[in-house]
């Protein structure tokens, strides 16, 4: 009786086996590879801009000029604006993102959230607590 058991165990691990040979062919991705007649990819100049996350207030500096945003809305149409007028430029725009002592943790996550719906490079200096 024991070797009945074992035999379809056996049969039970081939089979589980088996399906995932087959899952694990469904999900290949292929990466399509430039042909030689193709220019390269557009290279950006980065450009740094400063966010500053306070309790209720979030203040972007860049280029020795600040604007201050008291809601996220204000804040969104902000760096999408800033960030179409330099890719327009060719230039691509990085925010570094620094939070003082009395923000709160969702207003980080809701920025960092902004940055990425919008394809806006991020950078965290989580050290410069003032």
């Amino acid at each position: 009786m024991n070797n009945r058991l074992m035999i379809r165990l056996i049969d039970v691990a081939l089979l589980i086996l088996l399906g995932f040979i087959a899952i694990s062919r469904l999900k290949t991705e292929y990466v399509e590879l430039p042909s030689t007649g193709e220019s390269s990819p557009q290279r950006f100049i980065p450009h740094e801009a400063s966010l500053h996350i306070y309790q209720n207030l979030f203040k972007l500096e860049d280029r020795g000029q600040s604007w201050n945003c008291k809601t996220l809305n204000e804040l969104e149409s902000m760096l999408v604006n800033q960030n179409s007028r330099y890719i327009s430029r060719k230039v691509k725009l990085v925010v570094t993102i620094q939070p003082h002592r009395s923000s709160i943790m969702q207003n980080l996550v809701d920025v960092l959230d902004i940055c990425q719906r919008n394809n806006i490079e991020k950078n965290l200096n989580y050290e410069s607590y003032n």
